[in-house]
């Protein structure tokens, strides 16, 4: 292979991937160390024996070994059996501590003979100061009679690294007078290079690092106790306009120049989103503490990340005592367990809902009702971390509700009981007062007769229709089996008046001591009933009833085309999950396994109690 992108194939390879962000023109850079009539390695550090990732032509000419041979090996294969050299340990010492140094070593070719090398080794950083590769350059000073034009391309080649990089880099002698610059320094700082060379690198430091720096450089060549020679520390750096700026720095020490080349990098734009981003947290966290509303952040396990000092007064449980456990765990009864872990699963794939969980447990053990938004939150690789949960406690305004709902129950219950007690009475008195005229009048005037008829017709009819009224405001009767009785009354009337086939069932008694629960589960039954019967020409329905140790539940499924949730208005569906939501139930409405529509209303097995026991 003699076209040295061909030889050295795998070398570029790797260089290419480890200048990738400093070097553009990594394949022109290496071809100009191949023709360097100078030896140049370069060792990668990342593995032991900071093997040769890369040799030039002039290494193999004056080794003797091939290009094979020096690739993937330490450099100890030049230095033979004659490893106890000052130089080997200089060089090794500048290895270890990421520095550069210049030494003589005692190298051996591959056929035993003796030729004399002078190494300058340079260690190459990328923008975080981390090192990336060593670079060897290797005279043969058995034979000096090297170019220095040739020397000239490498120092100029290395100027070019140095000058690509984002930092300002800058060196000094032990009198911390500035010796070199690259052109981010001039971008940085202000000055021109013919400005800052001879100047005391204080010149870059506001007070009072300005006055206090020589002792720091004299403390450490006195001493060899570094303060910021080898740590990186964060500092106020001066420009030429004399406004400062804060900047990172790392110095290393050139040891056999007594040299110090320090790299600084501006902290301006860091700092100013630090500053943004410290005053939004900040806000954020003024607005979930001050704010009325519970305020809860969940993992994608369920798990408590965060949550308000609303959401701890309500519930009495302190947020160390809760993070990183399972909230259903902890805040919700055994029995919801399952719906919620089918609303959080719902929430946190970006569907829209209301509700996270039926009731929320105080650490009293008290029972709240909590509507919910949710929001699930994303990293930028669109990655759901977590479920933002934002909650109103309506405890208060549903009991209220509820009262209201009571009392208007209560009311057409009263209404329709006078209507039925003193109405119908008095319609029967008058029917039968009627039925008496008119037998009275057989032999009288037949016209007389036709019209006491009438009347006594009429009366009739007025009984049997305030009857009917009576029975529709208060459909239930007043006793713990009055739903069955009711519910097993709609069943018998959807057969009788619509020729379909309408079953009730209810596998055990299911007794509510609460009427005007009783009366709402009734309307529910009644309105999803006429939906099927009217709009998903159902042909089939079953009305169930079931009760569990927690929970009153009231199924009613048919087998028509299928009613969804949000078709169309003026289906009552909205009415239905108002009753449920009233009596601190929930409301679903789903396809059955008949094709058609399954309604589904749940209900705490406590709101059938008699509030007024």
């Amino acid at each position: 292979m003699n076209d040295p992108a061909d030889r050295n194939a795998d070398s570029y390879s790797l260089l290419r991937r480890t200048f990738a962000d400093d070097q553009p023109n990594v394949q022109w850079l290496l071809q100009s160390l191949d023709r360097s009539a100078f030896g140049i390695l370069i060792l990668d550090p990342r593995l032991p024996g900071n093997p040769i990732i890369y040799a030039n032509q002039s290494v193999t000419e004056m080794s003797g070994y091939c290009l094979e041979e020096l690739l993937d090996h330490s450099p100890d294969s030049l230095w033979g059996k004659d490893q106890d050299q000052l130089g080997i340990r200089t060089l090794l010492a500048a290895i270890e501590n990421g520095s550069e140094c210049r030494v003589v070593l005692r190298n051996y070719r591959k056929d035993g003979r003796l030729f004399w090398n002078e190494i300058t080794l340079i260690p190459v950083r990328d923008q975080n100061l981390e090192i990336k590769c060593f670079l060897q350059i290797l005279n043969d000073v058995s034979n000096y009679e090297k170019s220095e034009s040739e020397k000239k391309l490498v120092e100029d080649t290395l100027r070019s690294i140095l000058n690509s990089a984002e930092d300002a880099i800058i060196t000094i002698n032990d009198r911390g007078e500035i010796q070199d610059v690259n052109l981010a320094a001039e971008v940085t700082f202000g000055y021109q290079p013919d400005e800052l060379l001879g100047q005391n690198i204080k010149i870059l430091m506001p007070s009072p690092y300005h006055e206090e720096h020589d002792g720091y450089l004299k403390n450490f060549l006195e001493t060899g106790v570094p303060k910021v020679i080898g740590i990186g520390r964060e500092v106020i750096a001066k420009r030429k306009n004399g406004s400062v700026f804060p900047a990172e720095i790392a110095i290393s020490q050139v040891d056999h120049k007594r040299l110090f080349t320090g790299i600084v990098r501006n902290l301006t734009e860091r700092k100013r989103n630090e500053e943004l981003l410290r005053k939004e947290h900040d806000l954020n966290q003024k607005i979930i503490s001050t704010s009325r509303s519970i305020i809860l952040m969940l993992d994608p396990h369920r798990k408590i990340l965060q949550f308000n000092s609303c959401f701890e007064q309500l519930t009495g449980c302190l947020l160390d005592q809760a993070r990183d456990k399972d909230f259903a765990e902890l805040f919700l009864p055994a029995a919801d367990h399952q719906y919620f872990q089918t609303c959080f699963m719902h929430a946190i794939a970006g569907q829209t809902t209301n509700e996270l969980c039926r009731t929320l447990l105080t650490q009293s053990g008290e029972r709240l009702i909590v509507e919910w938004e949710t929001v699930p939150m994303t990293s930028r690789t669109g990655m759901v971390v977590a479920l933002l949960c934002t909650g109103v406690n309506v405890t208060e305004q549903r009991r209220l509700e509820r009262e209201v709902l009571e009392i208007a129950t209560e009311e057409q219950r009263r209404i329709g009981q006078d209507l039925h007690d003193v109405v119908g009475q008095e319609l029967t008195g008058m029917a039968m007062l009627a039925e008496s005229l008119a037998v009275s009048l057989q032999e009288g005037d037949a016209k007389q007769l036709q019209l006491a008829q009438k009347i006594a017709r009429g009366t009739s009819e007025a009984l049997r229709k305030v009857r009917l009224l009576s029975k529709g405001l208060n459909p239930v009767d007043i006793d713990a089996a009055g739903l069955m009785a009711a519910l097993n009354s709609i069943s018998s009337r959807t057969k009788e008046f619509h020729k379909i086939n309408c079953e009730f069932k209810c596998p055990s008694p299911v007794f509510l001591e609460d009427n005007i629960v009783a009366n709402q589960l009734y309307r529910i039954a009644e309105e999803a009933t006429t939906n099927a019967i009217k709009h998903a020409q159902a042909s089939q329905i079953m009305i169930e009833l079931l009760q569990s140790e927690e929970h009153i539940i009231l199924i009613i499924e048919d087998d028509g085309i299928g009613l969804r949730e949000g078709d169309g208005s003026g289906l009552g569906l909205r009415i239905m999950r108002y009753r449920a939501n009233r009596m601190g139930g929930g409301l679903s409405i789903e396809g059955s396994e008949f094709g058609g529509t399954l309604v589904k209303c749940i209900i705490p097995a406590a709101s059938s109690k008699d509030k007024s026991a």
